[in-house]
This record gives C-alpha cells, structure tokens and sequence, in this order.
C-alpha cells in the first residue's frame, strides 16, 4: 500500500507536467525605449494597432487625435519586429507636423497638429528600406480647455473705528480758581 502511494506521488506531478503547455519564449528587444519616447502624448489619441505594411504598396490609416499640443503615433515595423532605417515625407500635411524615428523595435510617425486647427490633415511617409508608403487620414478634434476656477472673492473688512472708551468716573472739571492776593 504504501509503495502505490508512493508512486501515486510520482506520477501524478508527472502526468500534470505533461498536459502543461510548452512556455513561450520571451523576446526582449535589444534596442530600447526611452521615456522621453513616450512623453508629450495628446490625450485623445485613436490609430490601428500594428496596421498592416505591404511591400511597394500603399497603407492608409486613420487618425482621430485631440489637439491639445501632444503628439499622435502610429506605430510601424518591418518583419521581426524591427524599425525602418527612415522615412520620408512624400505628401506634407497642411495643418502640422510630423515626426518619423525609432522608438525600440517600432518606427513611430508622429503627427502634431498646429496650435488651434480643427478639422482634417493628411500626409504621407515613404518607409525606408523599401517602397511601403504609408498615407494617415488625421481627423483633428477640438478639446475643451479647462476652465480655470474662480478666484474666490475676498471682500476687506471694513469697521468703523472703536469710539474712546468712557469710564465711569465723572471727568475732571477743569476750572480755574483765581486766588486771590
């Protein structure tokens, strides 16, 4: 009996492992991500994940950013993953700015819109090594400034002056005596 159990012991961790399923390599990257990557973000900031990238093919994504001064991403990378090595600014947007560089294994094309523009921006990137061209269709959105609170209103205290104060002596009489010589 107490050799079954003994190999009851044994096997049962054994048969558990068996059904495991096989641990997934963790793949680190080598190139790293800097805070300063990652600051500066808008708010209001909606673009695909990961959009798909078609050798000598164009790529149109769309964009809903807040301007608020922050930029908007859309992340991009070749096969493994890993960056382009460039990109360049075939269509200009008229209402902002844009940014294309390396932020760990992604390429990261930024589009900052100008101060107070409303409405709709697109640009387009051609993705260097390659011919991937990749067009973004921003939509840019208005964002409600905080107000700010009102100062709370401080009104001076005003009193009228304390008058002298009366004691209940009766005050000296000042009369003169004339002496007489």
């Amino acid at each position: 009996m107490r050799h079954a159990l003994l190999w009851a012991s044994l096997a049962v961790p054994a048969l558990l492992a068996a059904c495991a399923k096989p641990e997934t390599p963790v793949v680190q990257s080598t190139r790293p991500v800097y805070a300063i990557d990652m600051m500066g973000a808008a708010k209001l900031c909606t673009v695909p994940d990961d959009p798909k990238l078609v050798d000598a093919q164009q790529t149109e994504v769309a964009m809903t950013v807040g301007n608020d001064g922050g930029w908007c991403g859309v992340k991009v990378s070749r096969p493994g993953p890993a960056p382009f090595d460039a990109g360049l600014l075939v269509g200009r947007p008229e209402h902002g700015r844009v940014q294309v560089h390396a932020v760990g294994d992604w390429t990261r094309v930024d589009y900052t819109p100008d101060p107070g523009f409303v409405g709709t921006d697109a640009f387009t990137v051609r993705l260097l090594p390659g011919s991937t061209t990749l067009r973004v269709n921003a939509t840019v959105q208005g964002v409600a400034q905080p107000v700010a609170a009102a100062a709370p209103v401080v009104t001076p205290r005003v009193t009228a002056p304390t008058p002298a104060s009366t004691s209940s002596k009766p005050a000296a009489s000042k009369t003169t005596t004339q002496r007489k010589r």
